[in-house]
């Protein structure tokens, strides 16, 4: 698979696109797609996040959908994915790659085969109808990156006294130094501000009492263990609920306004009123922040319901849906095969992996191949490899116990974990074993007394604990039938 991605990031536009572009280029990367990013990258943030991810920039052609059909460098790709406001019309076109659309509500609207929405509550609201295939609506599609999945699950049970205001990857309209005022109005012990060039000198010169903190490339980790995060209302939002901050937002600009108002809503984020209020310090946005700053429990109300609702899995969820509309298979399970000997032994070996199992020990190549010849050839074990979108991301095994009942075990690869997929790999194994073995068979499990996120997954699959094992495992059967 080979992805184009269009868009742009400067100092006047932010680098709100380029980062959710960014989550989508690494969850291809992560499925060995072939990515492109297509624009220009003036931002110095956002050069950095590029050279960071290692995804290769090229200059936008003038002509986007006469260049994916006849540049050289660029026929062939399979997707073409444009997260831009003033890239328009529909770019769909006769022998070009599928065209996959990021959209605002009306910003950035346009024809696609497959359309993203990530604002919250956006599944709420009427579309017109424009001719697009796949609509995918709702902060679960929003794209977020590796490296706040990280932040969310190192993410600390005690947060500092504090408040970290970041207006965006450029500070484009110069807020900074107004929210840090904002903030020590509030009375907030010590506050933080991410800002550079212009912005980190405003700060300095009106809000001696804020610490600048110059450019962060990791903003998610020091966002999750700031006390208060204080930040414009954009793209960061949904990366600050998915690391579970107390947030307060403010909406800089108007393409922001339906995304403060949503969040403000549901309860992730508390609002500071219209930007003139914050720009003029006035009780309208200083009177919500102190209330913030002086009622903990609010702030973990605001981080717990950020976390559930945003999981920071929408870049996966929008890469299954390219590879649905191109008509493939998301999910397929196979029989193993010898030729997955040294794929199987590496997941095998995993450091990960050998925590979880009965024998935490490390796995020889020729003791391995043995074992795979035995199960391979062992009427009464059956052994899938489940691929997504085309790339092997676990195994489930199934081993008969007596004629109705078989033990389930399964594996993730590497590189699949951390994105949800445990589930509806299980899901998938099970269809292709029951497609041999029928309904009426049950499905046991046994899982470590000190393994909670199996035993979750299987009681979500529909697994019901019964009594542990002689050997110290906690058992989970699902009835057949």
């Amino acid at each position: 698979m080979r992805v184009l991605l269009r868009c742009d990031a400067s100092a006047g536009s932010g680098v709100g696109h380029l980062v959710r572009c960014l989550a989508l280029a690494e969850a291809a990367r992560a499925r060995d797609w072939d990515v492109v990013l297509l624009g220009d990258v003036d931002a110095p943030l956002g050069r950095r996040l590029v050279a960071a991810a290692g995804v290769e920039v090229r200059p936008a052609p003038a002509d986007l959908p006469r260049a994916v059909r006849e540049q050289p460098d660029l026929v062939g790709a399979d997707v073409l994915h444009v997260d831009h406001y003033d890239v328009h019309g529909d770019l769909r076109r006769a022998g070009g790659p599928l065209v996959s659309s990021m959209e605002d509500g009306t910003f950035g609207r346009r024809p696609a085969d497959v359309v993203v929405d990530s604002t919250l509550g956006a599944e709420h609201a009427d579309r017109p109808a424009d001719g697009s295939g796949t609509v995918l609506r709702g902060v679960r599609y929003a794209p977020l990156r590796d490296a706040v999945r990280a932040a969310r699950r190192a993410a600390p049970d005690e947060r500092r006294d504090d408040v970290l205001v970041v207006m965006g990857g450029t500070d484009a309209f110069g807020v900074s130094a107004a929210a840090a005022r904002l903030a020590v109005a509030a009375g907030a012990p010590r506050v933080r501000v991410v800002a550079t060039g212009e912005g980190a000198a405003q700060v300095r010169a009106r809000v001696p009492e804020a610490e600048v903190l110059g450019p962060q490339d990791d903003l998610p980790a020091l966002a999750a263990a700031s006390g208060v995060v204080v930040s414009a209302a954009g793209t960061s939002v949904w990366e600050l609920a998915c690391v579970g901050a107390a947030t307060a937002v403010v909406a800089v600009t108007e393409n922001q306004r339906t995304g403060y108002e949503r969040a403000v809503a549901a309860g992730i984020a508390v609002g500071l009123g219209p930007l003139d209020a914050v720009r003029a310090g006035d009780d309208r946005a200083v009177g919500p922040l102190r209330a913030l700053l002086t009622d903990p429990r609010a702030r973990a109300r605001l981080g717990e319901r950020g976390r559930r609702l945003v999981d920071g899995l929408g870049a996966d969820r929008v890469l299954d849906a390219w590879w649905a509309a191109l008509g493939r298979p998301v999910l397929t399970a196979r029989t193993a095969t010898p030729d997955d000997a040294d794929l199987l032994l590496g997941w095998r070996n995993d450091a990960g992996t050998r925590a979880a199992s009965r024998d935490r020990g490390l796995v020889t190549r020729d003791a391995h191949v043995t074992w795979l010849s035995r199960v391979l050839a062992a009427p009464d074990r059956l052994l899938l490899v489940v691929e997504r979108t085309g790339r092997p991301a676990g195994t489930v095994r199934f081993d008969r116990v007596d004629d109705d009942l078989w033990e389930v075990s399964i594996t993730l690869a590497p590189h699949a974990r951390g994105r949800g997929l445990a589930p509806d790999v299980l899901a998938a194994g099970e269809r292709a074993w029951r497609a041999r073995v029928g309904p009426g068979p049950a499905v046991l499990a046994s899982v470590r007394p000190d393994n909670v996120a199996s035993a979750r997954l299987f009681e979500a699959a529909g697994y019901r604990p019964v009594a542990p094992g002689d050997d110290g495992l906690d058992r989970y059967v699902r009835p057949g039938g």
